[in-house]
C-alpha cells in the first residue's frame, strides 16, 4: 500500500468517524415528543395496574366473605337435617306411642264392658227386694276346715 492510499483510507475511516458521532444522540422534537408520549402510557398503565391491583384485593374480601356465608350457611343445614331427622324420630315415636294408647283404650273398654255385663248378670241373679238377701257370713261353711 502506497502512501497515498493509507492517508485516503485514514481520510475514509476519520470522515465516517466523524458523521457517526454527529449522528449520535440528537433530541429531535419528534424524539422528545415520542419520549413524552411513552412516559405517559407508562404512567397510564401503572395506574391502570394499581386500580387492577385494589380491585383483585376488594374482590379477594368479597370471596373471603362468600365462602364464610356459605360455611355458616352449610353449618346451618347440617343443623336443621339433624332437626329434620329428629322430628321424623318423634314423629315415629308419636305413632307408636298412639297405637299403644289405643291398644290400652280397647283393653279398657273390653274391660268396662265386661265389668258391665258382670254387674248385669249379678242384678239379674239377685232375689227381687222383697226377699232377704243371704250374705256371705250366712251361708253355711260346708267343706271349710
Amino acid at each position: 500500500m502506497t502512501r497515498a492510499k493509507k492517508a485516503l483510507v485514514i481520510l475514509v475511516v476519520t470522515i465516517f468517524g466523524v458523521w457517526g458521532c454527529s449522528q449520535g444522540p440528537t433530541h429531535s422534537a419528534a424524539s422528545l415528543e415520542r419520549i413524552k408520549a411513552l412516559e405517559g402510557k407508562c404512567a397510564k398503565l401503572e395506574d391502570d395496574y394499581r386500580a387492577v391491583a385494589a380491585a383483585r384485593d376488594q374482590l379477594k374480601k368479597k370471596l373471603a366473605q362468600a365462602e364464610s356465608d356459605r360455611a355458616r350457611a352449610q353449618q346451618e343445614l347440617n343443623q336443621s337435617q339433624a332437626v329434620a331427622r329428629e322430628r321424623d324420630e318423634l314423629r315415629q315415636q308419636l305413632a307408636a306411642r298412639t297405637g299403644e294408647r289405643d291398644a290400652v283404650q280397647t283393653q279398657f273398654d273390653n274391660f268396662r264392658k265386661g265389668i258391665r255385663n258382670l254387674l248385669g248378670q249379678v242384678e239379674a241373679a239377685t232375689p227381687p227386694a222383697g226377699q232377704p238377701a243371704v250374705s256371705a257370713a250366712e251361708r253355711p261353711a260346708g267343706g271349710q276346715s
